[in-house]
């Protein structure tokens, strides 16, 4: 067995003897308030100085058993511990037996009370201790029915409860030992199957834990693993970016000033190959500045570096920044949002290049004479963000693909419009950032709509919206 399995089992173990001495307690009282009962209440003379006797021994004893428990290692092995109970129930069927003895031998309804120790035997011990522990019981009540019939030891009769000192007929007395003998094994039977059972549980139980936590440790480990090289990833992409945008930036200056015939004049030919070549740098720039708000965007700022931000107001100025666009694509924008402000905690320029990623695609993909809708409803404490156009749709079995890094759906490609495949692949970065939530609907040749759900503060868009400030 695994060693965190038996530290397991072996605190269990001590928890289980800590139980029985608290049960003990409870024994003792019950000792104390049956000689009352019986005396006050039944009529039924009890030697009551031996009882109570023993009842203070069971007590003291107790209190031992309890300062060893709490405050002294007895043992840090499963078998020293057992060793413990098992003491333990011993000296409890001693302390039974003489309460039996001196409240009327096997006279004594409460004889069959042996039962409730070999059930607690069966909880704490195995079972071959259990059948021994039934074994010394079983012996204490003969040697006890003996002694007393040979009068080697005296009989305490019940007066005024049994009428007839049965003690003294064999045929009672053997009856009443075998019953309660096989009545003892059996319950030892009974109890020890079912314990087994559970303990197998229980060590199955703590296999697979055991199982679970070393799988969640290897998964922990293998997260880390991905998320260092997730960053190595992103920190190559931002120093890939960076050191390609200066150059490339440099090149589109330069091919302007040729286009604008600053060194001579060219030939149509080579003012066409030329606007070529800066369409492609162009490209480029737009890859390279692209890769820089990716690698940028999975660089999260810690909670309490961001700030409030207003949603309608990055809506409007998107509104106002891509109306030139949508107007020479001749496709309608419109933005509805609501009257108060709708604020969420982030980053606006991070919020912002979500929304511009969002627009322009619109607008992109969008026909001549197509709409395309910016919407804000605010939902409790959730700002949801939708952008719906009347374009070209995805395929519905490239949907969940389009959010992947320079991915461009089957029929975005054949439209022929440049694009570098990051723009979706951003906004999901950010939405995930700002622990919100991205969902996509459209149909081929029916358009898209694209929803950002954000969590937002509550307080003071509730508090402008409600009459009287209330």
């Amino acid at each position: 067995m695994e060693p965190n399995s038996h530290n397991v089992e072996l605190e269990e173990l001590r928890d289980r003897i800590s139980w029985l001495i608290r049960l003990r307690w409870v024994a003792v009282l019950g000792v104390l308030v049956t000689i009352w009962v019986s005396r006050r209440f039944l009529g039924v003379h009890l030697e009551v100085t031996p009882l109570f006797a023993i009842a203070i021994a069971l007590a003291g004893y107790n209190v031992v058993f309890w300062i060893v428990g709490k405050w002294v290692p007895v043992a840090t092995s499963e078998a020293g511990v057992s060793y413990f109970a098992n003491f333990q129930i011993a000296l409890d069927l001693l302390a039974l037996t003489g309460f039996i003895h001196f409240s009327g031998g096997i006279e004594n309804p409460f004889i069959c009370y042996y039962v409730f120790h070999i059930v607690i035997a069966s909880i704490l011990l195995s079972r071959v201790a259990t059948y021994l522990q039934v074994t010394f019981a079983i012996a204490l009540l003969v040697g006890l029915a003996l002694f007393e019939a040979t009068g080697v030891i005296r009989h305490y009769h019940l007066r005024g409860f049994i009428p007839t000192e049965l003690y003294q007929i064999r045929t009672y007395m053997f009856g009443v030992l075998f019953a309660i003998g096989t009545m003892l094994y059996f319950t030892a039977f009974m109890a020890t199957s079912i314990t087994s059972r559970l303990r197998r549980r229980e060590a199955e139980i703590v296999r697979l834990s055991d199982a679970l936590r070393k799988h969640a440790e290897d998964l922990s480990g293998t997260y880390e693993a991905l998320r260092q090289l997730e960053g190595v990833r992103s920190d190559y992409l931002h120093r890939v970016a960076h050191h390609i945008r200066s150059p490339l930036a440099t090149v589109e200056r330069m091919l302007a000033v040729v286009a604008e015939g600053r060194t001579g004049q060219l030939s149509s030919r080579a003012l066409e190959m030329l606007e070529r070549a800066r369409l492609r740098v162009r490209d480029l720039l737009s890859l390279a500045r692209d890769l820089l708000v990716l690698s940028r965007t999975r660089e999260a700022p810690p909670l309490g570096e961001r700030e409030v931000v207003d949603l309608v107001t990055i809506i409007r100025d998107a509104e106002a920044d891509f109306r030139e666009q949508a107007s020479q694509a001749s496709v309608a924008l419109t933005a509805d949002c609501p009257e108060y402000p709708v604020e969420v905690t982030g980053d606006p320029e991070t919020l912002k290049e979500l929304l511009d990623n969002l627009v322009s695609n619109a607008i992109k993909y969008t026909p001549v004479g197509g709409e395309v809708r910016i919407t804000l409803e605010q939902k409790v404490n959730l700002a949801e963000l939708s952008v719906s156009d009347s374009g070209i749709g995805i395929p519905k079995d490239e949907q969940d693909q389009v959010f992947e890094e320079f991915y461009r759906a089957a029929n975005a490609r054949e439209l022929g419009k440049e694009g570098t495949g990051l723009g979706l692949s951003i906004v999901k970065a950010i939405v995930e950032t700002f622990d919100g939530r991205l969902s996509c609907e459209s149909e081929e040749g029916g358009g898209t709509c694209f929803r950002v759900a954000l969590p937002c503060q509550v307080g003071r868009s509730r508090r402008e919206r409600a009459p009287w400030g209330i």
